[in-house]
């Protein structure tokens, strides 16, 4: 799921479709709202414990919101449609005390001030949903 308004993405976390991180996004410099999937929440960040040994809720927040910031920094060139930018970047979780690489896609929408938002979900999550 995509969201394209900041209504619609203020709307997605009332309901749960989205969950704010913009918290802990503004301690890494971040100003506009940030949300997280439910699906990447549930999946990688809140997991069930025994997925969880290694690393807490909050340094895989901010290793997701870190990386996407560092990705974005580094000058790769994200997909650029002048309302958004989209950019995928890859993360390391610590699943059943293995490191596993995932693969996140970043919707960053540009809107009028105090209306930009950034969006970031599993990328093959979202590779299902258009194919399904």
């Amino acid at each position: 799921m995509i969201v394209e308004t900041f209504e619609d993405f203020q709307r997605a976390i009332s309901e749960g479709r989205l969950v704010d991180v913009s918290d802990t996004a503004k301690e890494i410099g971040i100003s506009i709202p940030v949300a997280v999937s439910s699906a990447l929440w549930k999946t990688y960040i809140e997991p069930e414990e025994s997925i969880a040994v290694g690393q807490t809720k909050n340094e895989r927040i901010w290793n997701v919101i870190s990386l996407l910031l560092s990705t974005l920094k580094s000058g790769m060139k994200p997909f650029d449609d002048s309302s958004s930018l989209m950019v995928q970047y890859q993360v390391h979780f610590v699943t059943d005390g293995v490191l596993t690489m995932t693969t996140l896609k970043a919707i960053i929408r540009k809107a009028a001030e105090g209306q930009s938002f950034i969006q970031i979900m599993l990328e093959e999550a979202e590779r299902k949903q258009s194919n399904g």
